[in-house]
């Protein structure tokens, strides 16, 4: 057994070999490919939506009367947890893609009768349960993953409001 197995090795090794000398561009393929395991896997993903989470920032406090200028650049990313690292990427392509937000303006005081305006930023989130199959292409064996998501919500990823206190 241990003869077979180093006669696959040496044999993919001097096609690796063959494939960057005789053929760079698809040797630059096929690379990416293994790399990502698609070759010798499939994969099924399911998600489950659970709640709706936020995270809220405070990016500015403006007391009455005053005026500011802020720049404002946040990322509402997607949040794994429970997750190996070889499924990752595999679990980020079925979920929402990241949302930006960039901004400069102006912001502006209360009217009288306040002592400040509060700006604040929420970054809404769909959390929920995802199971990803891996099956083996060549002997069929699956492996199952489960874990956690936040992805940012397709409804108002981002929020932009403010709030006056006396």
């Amino acid at each position: 057994m241990k003869k077979i197995s180093l006669i696959i090795l040496i044999a993919c090794i001097s096609i690796t070999f063959l494939l960057n000398v005789a053929m760079p561009e698809f040797a630059g393929k096929m690379k990416h490919n293994i790399s990502s395991m698609n070759i010798l896997y499939s994969y099924s993903v399911t998600k489950t939506f659970s709640e709706q989470t936020h995270d809220t920032i405070e990016m500015a406090s403006v007391p009455s009367g005053k005026t500011e200028t802020r720049d404002a650049d946040f990322r509402s990313d997607v949040k794994l947890e429970g997750t190996p690292l070889n499924i990752k990427s595999v679990v980020k392509e079925h979920l929402n893609k990241p949302q930006v937000y960039k901004t400069k303006e102006k912001l502006t005081g209360p009217e009288k009768g306040f002592s400040y305006r509060t700006y604040h930023l929420t970054k809404n989130y769909d959390k929920g349960r995802y199971t990803v199959i891996r099956t083996n292409k060549i002997t069929g064996k699956e492996k199952v993953y489960a874990g956690t998501y936040y992805e940012p919500s397709t409804q108002d990823p981002i929020v932009k409001w403010s709030r006056n206190e006396k």
